[in-house]
């Protein structure tokens, strides 16, 4: 069992924990905030305990180390009761929101972002939180299948995002607000609201979040069947920033899904087809990944006239989802 540190002691271990955080080195906040956790006396100040669990919830969400995320979004809940802070209280049950859409639980997801909407409804008209919240809400409509509902959302985070004063945080709403507008068919609204997150977002701040996001933008474009210089200048664009960072499966296998599509729509379903074969050849990792890929592989090959791989693909997409249970299934963080 660890040792209780003593109150000077966790003061210090706050104070370079916290450092850590300004550092964007998620990777040593987890592992001194896991210990830190451990060592903290039953009775220690809720707003120590705050600062501890969601510097970990934070660092956990950038790790897409969802499960963490939700254990330690649970535990902010109780912390921001015992500070009886209502500010506090709806920014964990965001975080818990975010954390179980990703995981795909789905209904537990909107049903948090739910109560986030109803606690803040009494917040100043200028409160920031109201950013947040409707990004969560709408991501959770989103994957619930309910495009009206999140649509009708829309304006009113538009309307709010003056609120924030971080360009890089309004980035990422405009990023939200033009992935659903394509989602419902305004791929010029779309394509309106990708452009003001491009000017706000900052490679400096986060390559990786940048990359996805110029990979993510390009994949709307695409699904819209605009592949104009634009569009190849987005996807360029991830390119470049993916080369910078080391990608996880799933960035790889967008990255290459998105490549395919551009390849397709510029007339080149041969170059569409040896870019997915390749990556398969050399892929190691979960097969569940695949099925994003897999799924247009089978669009690409029906298209083609390849019934027999379209057919064989689609095969490998029904078993992957077959096998998936409820917490396989979300759509990652970023995505909306």
């Amino acid at each position: 069992m660890d040792q209780i540190l003593p109150a000077a002691s966790v003061q210090m271990s706050v104070s370079r924990l916290l450092q850590k955080v300004h550092a964007e080195d998620y990777e040593a906040v987890l592992k001194l905030g896991k210990q830190l956790l451990t060592q903290l006396s039953p009775t220690v100040d809720p707003g120590t305990a705050w600062l501890v669990q969601e510097a970990l919830c934070s660092a956990a969400h950038e790790a897409d180390d969802y499960e963490f995320m939700d254990a330690l979004a649970t535990e902010l809940t109780h912390t921001a009761n015992l500070l009886q802070r209502a500010d506090l209280h709806v920014e964990a049950l965001c975080k818990s929101s975010t954390a179980k859409r990703c995981l795909g639980q789905t209904q537990a997801a909107l049903e948090m972002a739910s109560k986030a909407r109803k606690q803040s409804t009494n917040f100043p008209a200028e409160s920031p939180l109201r950013v947040q919240v409707y990004q969560v809400l709408i991501a959770a409509l989103v994957e619930s299948g309910d495009f009206g509902q999140a649509w009708q959302l829309h304006g009113q985070l538009d309307e709010c995002l003056h609120l924030v004063i971080d360009s890089h945080e309004q980035g990422k709403a405009y990023w939200t607000l033009g992935n659903l507008a394509f989602m419902v068919n305004q791929p010029q609204l779309g394509l309106h609201y990708h452009d003001r997150a491009a000017t706000l977002l900052s490679p400096a701040k986060d390559m990786l979040l940048w990359a996805r996001f110029n990979r993510a933008s390009t994949e709307m474009r695409l699904q819209a069947g605009i592949a104009d210089s634009a569009t190849h200048d987005c996807l360029q664009r991830a390119e470049t920033a993916f080369e910078l960072i080391e990608a996880g499966d799933l960035d790889r296998m967008g990255l290459r899904m998105t490549q395919s599509r551009l390849a397709a729509l510029d007339g080149d379903s041969e170059r569409a087809t040896v870019l997915l074969e390749d990556f398969t050849a050399h892929y190691s990792g979960s097969g569940e990944h695949l099925v994003p890929l897999y799924q247009w592989w089978a669009d690409l090959a029906a298209s083609t006239g390849r019934q027999s791989v379209a057919r064989d693909k689609q095969q490998y997409v029904a078993q992957w989802t077959h096998q998936q249970t409820p917490t396989q299934g979300g759509a990652r963080d970023g995505e909306y």
